[in-house]
């Protein structure tokens, strides 16, 4: 465990680091033999490269899940990155300051409240540790200059193609639904499956403008049908960043249950405050657009 400022960091298994911004996002460096790759680089709030280069001695390269901006905020100090061919062109767009500045309530929501969370968690569920626990600001960052600089991938992925990293490799698995563009990556070697934000041990953001809940539902369903070659998911949101494969069988079902008019709902909002209709199980809960 280490913690550098605004990030945390913890060693998890064969060759995999969790590289945290608490509940926030949770990126995830995978180390070969002769390279390395972070999947996702974050918010573009702390520099992401330095954290990396004190894990491992290999180059570190980036790999972005989806083009939304908390996914791809630290590309720009990497020479070499990667994504869909879907995302080439809206991560050209980069991210305005007045597309980021809702977050920034967020991040003071989280910040405010954390100390009485800490407190009732230290007295009763014993839930966070240091990677998992919220921290303030960065002091050399200024929220009223933030701005995520348009990027242009070094390599466009498609379904199937292998990222090479010696003695391992990453394979693309694109599940469009909350995006068109959005892949998960499966080390087959470890049974490590990365989802991005197709799955999520939170709320699964189904309801944002660019999303589809036909192609979620067959997406999770093909991971489901995974599941018995996967031993570890890993999630790019919320606290438990990490499951066993049963949960990709569970949020397959999720969505199922949408389909067949099963599911329980209630009417919540998004982190953004926006109105979301809920469908919600033990371990996740799926959000749509409110009709």
């Amino acid at each position: 465990m280490s913690v550098q400022g605004w990030f945390a960091t913890r060693e998890l298994p064969d060759g995999v680091f969790l590289v945290a911004e608490p509940a926030h996002v949770n990126s995830f460096l995978v180390v070969g033999s002769e390279r390395a790759v972070l999947i996702d680089s974050g918010l573009g709030i702390g520099r992401v490269r330095p954290v990396c280069e004190a894990l491992t001695d290999r180059p570190v390269s980036v790999v972005n899940t989806h083009y939304h901006w908390d996914h791809v905020g630290g590309n720009e100090e990497f020479e070499d990155s990667a994504i869909h061919e879907l995302g080439e062109k809206p991560l050209g767009e980069g991210a305005s300051g007045e597309e980021l500045q809702p977050y920034l309530a967020f991040i003071d929501f989280v910040t405010e409240n954390e100390p009485a969370f800490r407190e009732i968690d230290e007295q009763i569920f014993g839930f966070q540790a240091d990677e998992t626990t919220p921290r303030s600001l960065p002091e050399e960052f200024d929220p009223g200059t933030w701005r995520l600089a348009p990027c242009t991938p070094t390599r466009l992925l498609r379904d199937g193609d292998q990222i090479d990293l010696g003695g391992r490799s990453l394979r693309v698995i694109h599940t469009p639904g909350h995006t068109p563009d959005s892949i998960c990556l499966f080390d087959e070697r470890a049974g490590a499956l990365f989802g991005g934000d197709t799955i999520n041990t939170g709320a699964i953001y189904g309801h944002m403008t660019d999303s589809s809940l036909e192609a979620f539902t067959a997406s999770t369903a093909r991971l489901g049908e995974m599941a018995g070659d996967v031993r570890a998911v890993y999630v790019a949101h919320a606290s438990r960043y990490q499951m066993d494969s049963r949960f990709l069988i569970e949020v397959a079902r999720g969505f199922a249950e949408i389909g067949e008019g099963t599911a329980a709902w209630r009417d919540n909002t998004d982190l953004f405050g926006d109105p979301v209709r809920e469908a919600y199980f033990s371990t996740f809960s799926i959000f749509l657009p409110r009709v």
